[in-house]
């Protein structure tokens, strides 16, 4: 319950941004607040599927994982049209070395508590649980990457083409690393089911190893049984010159007329 009331305030957070970027670029005509309306569209998306299956059986977690890491693996098209305009020195906001150094501080702190949230849902069985992580893992590092871009315009130091080579280098970083989160969703959903399949083969083979010995033991069992049988028949129970066959049926005869 818990988890599900923070996800609600994050996904609150994100319509929040969206609305917000979404608004002021129609209304400024500005592509770069559209580009991020459309980012935080996507994570509001992402957040509210997993809340709304938040009480779904645990089939819903293969449509969870599948659809998050699809999203986040196509989330680098919206961000490399980002860095696109980054490197056009589009959208850098200059802020005052204090409120930078603020900002710094919370994107760093929030990057942290990805990772070492990140970290410890590796240890866990819940889907819900890796694939929120995987959002606010990606979240992060994108503040990253807005924080690098302001920090470049507000710290002098480096040349207009410098600035768009960082730029371009740490946004190159920040898709390929979205992708990588989403395709881990993607293919911990195909191990996960592969290793099922490799489990239901063994347990298959060990039942048939476990059949085929019970087999072989009656078999042993019932032949050694035969051969004692067929040795005290032959020892006490059969006449001159009559064999242990004709014995055990003259046996038999007697036991059924009785």
């Amino acid at each position: 319950m818990v988890l599900k009331n923070k996800e609600q305030i994050r996904f609150a957070i994100n319509l929040i941004f969206a609305v917000y970027n979404c608004v002021l670029g129609i209304v400024s005509d500005s592509v770069w607040f559209l580009t991020a309306g459309a980012y935080y569209v996507i994570l509001s998306v992402m957040r509210i599927s997993i809340i709304a299956f938040s009480k779904k059986a645990e089939e819903a977690d293969s449509f969870i994982m599948k659809f998050t890491g699809g999203m986040l693996f196509a989330l680098p098209v919206i961000l490399g049209f980002t860095v696109y305009l980054s490197v056009g020195q589009m959208g850098a906001t200059v802020h005052h070395e204090i409120v930078m150094i603020t900002i710094a501080l919370y994107a760093f702190t929030k990057l942290t508590l990805a990772i070492v949230g990140f970290i410890k849902t590796g240890k866990k069985n819940s889907v819900r649980l890796k694939t929120l992580t995987s959002i606010t893992v990606t979240d992060a590092v994108v503040s990253i990457y807005s924080l690098q871009r302001s920090m470049l315009v507000t710290f002098e130091g480096m040349t207009v083409d410098d600035i768009a080579l960082f730029n371009a280098l740490s946004g190159a970083g920040m898709c390929i690393i979205v992708v990588f989160i989403g395709l881990n969703l993607i293919m911990k959903k195909e191990n996960k089911e592969m290793a099922k399949s490799k489990i239901t083969e063994g347990l298959e083979k060990i039942e048939k190893g476990v059949v085929e010995g019970y087999k072989k033991i009656e078999k042993g069992v019932v032949e050694g049984y035969t051969k004692i049988e067929d040795k005290f028949v032959d020892r006490y129970l059969t006449r001159d010159g009559e064999s242990v066959k004709d014995a055990k049926a003259r046996l038999r005869g007697k036991k059924d007329d009785n």
